[in-house]
């Protein structure tokens, strides 16, 4: 199958699904990332015959059926480095690039305090640990940095532990841990007070499915996704709770929100006794964001 046939058969099978625009770009990506036919070269040379390491027809066929191209081809892009996904870790989202660089910028505004002791954040709900890798890897070039990182999920911890962005260090640490069910007194006793607490927790409420696309609810793992209608913020609740435990006096709580309970997470958090609450945009004008913090 030629460069040329990939893509047109592509477009037909998944117009279905995706629409145009977006089955086009799908199947361009699909060259690049899993038969590494970069863009340039699919428009230069689109007669050229693809590699039949994997079969096209096979790929064409996994797309069709709503199977998500990164779990395809085994990975995702973020913050500019590729982490390791498939069936059972959720795919890690342009809105949490935008997370873990609000904290960056957070902390280059800082004011710097001795590196007596080590700066320690807490990832909760990682999944593929994402947020936890880019953090350590882009902090600890200047600052002494223990990470920590918890799921649920054996199957998200094994692609956590199996990022490698730091070959050198052993760091961050990824466990398992139940947020709404935990020994949360032995938790408390390993981790310690921490600097930062960051969550990306499940949000999206039951009633919301309908509007979901295939690829997502056929695919990705329903308990990194929803929530019940009746209770749709009590991941941050219990985070929350966690958090004036955990807290150094002083230290951040960051989450990625679901815009429509932007307000609900606002009001739980000035109840809870945190001060200097923000609800900050995503790119696209979305309240997606929630900062506070705790003495």
């Amino acid at each position: 199958m030629t460069v040329r046939e990939f893509i047109d058969d592509c477009k037909r099978r998944l117009l279905p699904l995706y629409g145009k625009e977006e089955a086009a770009s799908l199947a361009s990506r699909a060259l690049e990332d899993i038969f590494n036919i970069s863009r340039t070269h699919q428009l230069t040379y689109p007669e050229e015959v693809i590699p039949a390491a994997l079969n096209p027809s096979d790929v064409i066929e996994r797309l069709a059926s709503g199977e998500p191209v990164q779990y395809i081809a085994g990975f995702e892009y973020f913050c500019g480095e590729n982490f390791k996904v498939g069936p059972g870790v959720l795919i890690p989202r342009p809105e949490t690039e935008e997370l873990v660089n609000l904290i960056l910028n957070d902390f280059k505004c800082q004011e710097k305090r001795p590196n007596i002791a080590p700066y320690k954040i807490f990832d909760i709900c990682t999944g593929s640990g994402c947020i936890a890798w880019t953090l350590h890897k882009r902090l600890s070039e200047t600052i002494t940095l223990e990470t920590y990182a918890c799921d649920i999920s054996d199957t998200a911890l094994q692609y956590a532990k199996s990022q490698k962005l730091l070959y050198s260090s052993r760091w961050p640490m990824f466990f398992k841990y139940d947020v709404l069910k935990g020994d949360f007194l032995a938790l408390k006793s390993f981790i310690g007070k921490l600097d930062v607490i960051v969550s990306n927790p499940p949000y999206i409420a039951e009633k919301e499915k309908e509007q979901m696309h295939k690829n997502v609810l056929d695919f990705e793992p329903k308990e990194a996704l929803f929530v019940p209608d009746r209770n749709p913020i009590l991941f941050y609740d219990k985070i929350a709770e966690m958090a004036r435990e955990l807290l150094a006096p002083g230290g951040l709580l960051y989450f990625e929100i679901n815009p429509l309970f932007a307000d609900e997470i606002e009001q739980m958090l000035k109840k809870k006794n945190f001060q200097n609450i923000s609800i900050l945009e995503d790119l696209s004008g979305r309240r997606r964001f929630a900062k506070a913090s705790y003495s």
